[in-house]
């Protein structure tokens, strides 16, 4: 009989949101057993997992090295795992980056750079504000994304990840406009706020944030995601992050069903 495994997030990928983050996947594993499914959820902290049998499916929000190892050893024996490793791997900012490279999606002029290195900046890093990011995991502290101006807050910036162990980041450009935070399952679910408050969005925006999202969702092979994009004032939209699985936190009873009823599908149908 097939098997259900949720597995949660480790809490050190989860700043300011481990109950958002278990939340969501408690939910789902919620209305899995309302369908009748047999399902139990795992922490993402734990030592040890159960083994799967190859029948098995394992949904799951974690993201760090030891838990992606175990994650591509099933995967490697069968079993399906939503997100795949190799998805959740995708979405480290610096494979982002090339992955999106190669494509027509819009993303921020970017550059991925050793913290210890004094690069040779591009023009627009002296112009103007640019974000500084770790370049592998979204978060693990308030200063893993930081606003800043000129090349000498870049590299103290740069500096402070160095400091605590951090070997890469991302330096990219400033998107001017009004930040668009979405959430979406393959082919199921789309969700979009605006960070502006009692603003309202378009239904042309909306389709438009949607198809960007899934484009760029499918280049990352991610299926269940959000992420957040511009609009600006010329109505032009630029990605600037795609998450594997955030917490879904402005839509998490609607988003949950969906996710339960994506898990459960034949596999053959989720790659529609």
């Amino acid at each position: 009989m097939r098997q259900f495994i949720g597995i949660t997030r480790e809490r050190v990928f989860s700043p300011g949101k481990v109950e958002d983050d278990a939340a969501i996947l408690t939910l789902v594993a919620e209305r899995l057993g309302e369908m009748g499914e047999p399902v139990s959820v795992c922490d993402g902290d734990d030592d040890r997992w159960p083994e799967p049998a190859q029948d098995t499916v394992v949904f799951t929000m974690c993201q760090g090295a030891r838990a992606l190892q175990y994650l591509q050893q099933w995967a490697a024996r069968g079993v399906r795992i939503i997100n795949r490793p190799e998805g959740i791997l995708n979405c480290q900012r610096h494979r982002t980056i090339a992955a999106l490279a190669q494509t027509d999606v819009p993303f921020p002029e970017s550059v991925v750079v050793e913290t210890n290195a004094d690069a040779m900046w591009p023009a627009w890093v002296a112009a103007g504000e640019v974000w500084v990011k770790r370049g592998d995991v979204h978060a693990t502290d308030a200063d893993d994304v930081v606003k800043v101006d000129g090349v000498a807050a870049v590299r103290a910036a740069l500096h402070r990840f160095h400091a605590r162990g951090i070997a890469r980041a991302v330096v990219q450009r400033h998107a001017a406009g009004t930040v668009l935070k979405f959430y979406a399952v393959r082919g199921r679910f789309f969700s979009c706020t605006s960070t502006r408050a009692n603003a309202a969005i378009s239904p042309d925006v909306l389709r438009r944030v949607d198809v960007l999202g899934q484009r760029a969702a499918r280049v990352l092979n991610v299926e269940v995601y959000g992420g957040d994009c511009v609009a600006s004032v010329n109505g032009a939209l630029t990605l600037i992050d795609l998450n594997d699985w955030p917490s879904y936190a402005l839509c998490r009873t609607a988003a949950a069903g969906e996710i339960a009823a994506y898990v459960r599908a034949p596999k053959a149908a989720t790659e529609t």
